[in-house]
């Protein structure tokens, strides 16, 4: 019989800030992850990074950094903006070390985030794809609502509760004040 030894993979994380060591590389990251009219400026993502419902972290393994996610959270939930892993690192094993820290982190919340629908015609469809499956094996299940952003169709995924669009949007509102200090 032949056996094998899996090993343990040790992450570190770190809160992002405005003076945070790593910040080009985590720019670079974020503009090589998320197409344009999927992403926020980064002004935007730094002005927010000192709210106290926002949670901006870089993932490492030892000194090489791995991803990052972005959340803002409330008293019950908790929205996963950005997820990102270097594109060199996939499917080795971080994206779910990662979901697993966020998962133990959050766990009196739900968890909710948006993903590029997978039934839909595009370039990118297979990735969008494992994607989705690698999502509902980490846990998700439909939220049973999909929005349109900026033209692009997202689908809502949810892990540990429930959360419904009307309260998705109240949180979205309370991030815009509290950590944006947007009025509107």
């Amino acid at each position: 019989m032949i056996g094998f030894y899996k090993s343990v993979m040790i992450l570190r994380s770190n809160k992002i800030c405005k003076h945070y060591a790593d910040l080009k590389k985590i720019k670079k990251l974020y503009k090589s992850s998320f197409p344009k009219n999927e992403r926020m400026r980064f002004g935007t993502l730094l002005k927010s990074a000192d709210s106290p419902m926002v949670d901006w972290s870089a993932y490492y393994d030892g000194e090489k950094l791995v991803g990052f996610t972005y959340l803002a959270f409330d008293e019950e939930i908790a929205y996963l903006f950005y997820f990102a892993v270097d594109e060199a690192l996939r499917s080795k094993g971080y994206g779910g070390e990662i979901l697993t820290h966020l998962k133990q982190k959050y766990s009196d919340k739900t968890i909710v985030l948006d993903m590029e629908a997978s039934g839909d015609v595009a370039a990118n469809r297979e990735q969008r794809i494992r994607r989705k499956a690698f999502y509902v094996r980490s846990g998700f299940i439909g939220a049973g609502f999909d929005s349109v952003y900026r033209g692009v169709h997202y689908e809502s995924m949810v892990l540990g509760g429930e959360c419904g669009k009307q309260r998705l949007m109240q949180l979205f509102k309370k991030y815009r004040r509290e950590a944006l200090g947007k009025r509107k």
